[in-house]
């Protein structure tokens, strides 16, 4: 990682589980705005409409909760291994 402010695109696991957290999101927010146009009774093509309006949403909102999480886990790991290291 460079030195500075660490970036989380450089951190092995907190890229995965960004990646990972925006995959899920957007598919179970895809999934329930559809179900939810669908059992209010709307046609086919708006609840599509509104599933992938639902999906990106979900999407951005996991993007940033772990991204704020993983700006102060990495941090906090980087002292970790220094103390450990007795620097």
């Amino acid at each position: 990682m460079s030195e500075g402010r660490p970036k989380i695109s450089e951190h092995p696991i907190a890229a995965r589980q960004v990646a990972r957290a925006r995959a899920w999101a957007a598919l179970i927010g895809f999934v329930v705005g559809f179900w939810l146009s669908r059992r209010a009774g709307l046609p086919f093509p708006e609840s599509g409409a509104r599933a992938i309006v639902a999906g990106i949403v979900c999407r951005l909102l996991a993007w940033a909760a772990l991204v704020s999480l993983w700006r102060q886990l990495i941090p906090a790991e980087i002292e970790a291994r220094r103390r450990r290291a007795g620097g």
